[in-house]
């Protein structure tokens, strides 16, 4: 079990499109309205450990054939978010965060909660246990672990919130940079 929530950890905290919109939104916009992103993503990876509960006895027949079509749609998402962030005149004129539908989208074409997901169902709690429902409860740690991890970069964004506003442009390079940089390592 602890190689397991190593495992969900290392995959949810460490950079990724989650973990830099989400400290980009609330750098932005401020914890308290980015925190809707955050919502999203939490639905959208609840969403994504349900399909990879469902397919994870499939998932090495279909993977190959999947892999390739999602890794296409997550990088053009990717470029979206990159080229809004560019976009982005000034933080007034964001009146709104990142929403929450834009948050579950994400996840729906994330690759990297993909391979958590179907990784941590197939590899840690399957072998781990025979029961559905404790199959079900084991696994409901992958999208609270990754709501938490998405808070921490959040509440950093937040917490920058003024050097962000000052830098803005700078920030949304970077942050961009960032998006194109997930985008190009999928088809690697």
């Amino acid at each position: 079990m602890l190689e397991l929530i190593i495992y969900i950890i290392t995959m949810a905290i460490t950079p990724g499109p989650n973990t830099i919109l989400s400290m980009a939104n609330a750098a932005s916009v401020g914890l308290r309205k980015g925190i809707r992103l955050n919502i999203g993503m939490l639905i959208g990876i609840t969403a994504v450990t349900a399909i990879a509960w469902l397919l994870s006895e499939f998932v090495y027949m279909v993977l190959p054939q999947a892999e390739t079509a999602m890794r296409v749609l997550a990088a053009a998402y990717l470029l979206y978010l990159a080229w809004k962030m560019l976009r982005q005149k000034d933080i007034e004129d964001r009146s709104g965060s990142t929403t929450l539908v834009q948050g579950m989208l994400l996840q729906l074409v994330n690759f990297k909660v993909y391979l958590l997901a179907l990784t941590a169902i197939s590899a840690y709690i399957m072998p781990m246990t025979e029961s559905t429902a404790e199959t079900l409860l084991i696994s409901s740690m992958i999208p609270l672990i990754c709501f938490v991890s998405g808070l921490v970069w959040a509440v950093c964004g937040s917490l920058l919130k003024n050097l962000y506003s000052r830098y803005r442009k700078l920030f949304s390079a970077i942050f961009a940079l960032a998006l194109l940089w997930c985008a190009f390592r999928m088809f690697q």
